[in-house]
């Protein structure tokens, strides 16, 4: 046998082990690259073409598990030096395949979609924590882009049939945040869509000094003896029924 047909084997082989590697073998390298934060359930597919369970490990050592995802992997862009996928949420109305094109140095996000669960909001500051938020996340953003330089782009995130431990009520109602990234950080703005509770804010996080967030909370009419449990818990009465809140790393 001639050593080009023996170079066509190898070569063959090696394409072929690279193409059917199981997307088990993912969960390992997410979970270091996120320093023990992400990892994959419950995996099907190879690394190209696949499907998995998103797991997300909490400070205080609780797991969420998100709802299930797909994705698939172009191979055709490896040579230009990018990596292209497509990526697609079980049971969401996601009406555009999520986007990511990873190259030297950064990475691009393009149609953005991440159903996230509210206990997340625990993460963003100690002061929530008592709060026991709950209900539905969805980000959004039709374009993001990761490098050294950081985070830049706008997004968008809904906080649907938001709920608390601290009161009875529930829904609590529907907020809408809006981020805007660039090199210095995140701005971020909370307005209220609906809901027996009112909510207003803006703040900014930067990976240097954590989050700063200022806000004020306060009942409609109808609710403001139902709520206020929860709203003493919140911070000082700055005008009747009107509380202000701060979040702080």
């Amino acid at each position: 046998m001639s050593k080009g047909t023996w170079a066509l084997l190898i070569t063959t082989f090696l394409c072929t082990l690279i193409v059917t590697t199981p997307s088990s073998v993912l969960s390992p390298i997410i979970k270091n690259a996120s320093q023990g934060r992400v990892e994959l359930a419950n995996t099907q597919g190879t690394i190209w073409n696949g499907a998995a369970n998103p797991v997300l490990h909490q400070h205080g050592g609780g797991i969420i598990t998100l709802t299930r995802l797909h994705w698939k992997i172009s191979t055709q862009t490896i040579f230009t030096g990018k990596l292209s996928s497509q990526i697609q949420w079980d049971d969401e109305l996601q009406t555009i395949p999520m986007g990511i094109i990873a190259s030297l140095g950064k990475i691009e996000i393009h149609h953005a979609y991440f159903p996230l669960s509210a206990i997340l909001l625990d993460e963003a500051s100690k002061f929530l924590k008592p709060a026991g938020l709950r209900g539905k996340v969805i980000l959004r953003s039709d374009s993001l882009l990761i490098s050294q330089q950081g985070l830049q782009g706008l997004a968008t995130a809904d906080w649907l049939n938001a709920s608390s431990l601290l009161s009875s009520i529930s829904p609590l109602g529907n907020y809408h945040f809006t981020f805007s990234a660039n090199k210095d950080g995140v701005g971020i703005t909370l307005n209220t869509v609906k809901g027996a509770l009112i909510l207003a804010g803006q703040g900014r996080f930067s990976a240097s000094r954590g989050l700063n967030f200022k806000g004020t909370a306060q009942a409609t009419k109808e609710k403001e003896e139902a709520l206020r449990e929860l709203l003493n818990n919140l911070g000082p009465e700055i005008s009747p029924g009107i509380k202000s809140f701060t979040l702080v790393p």
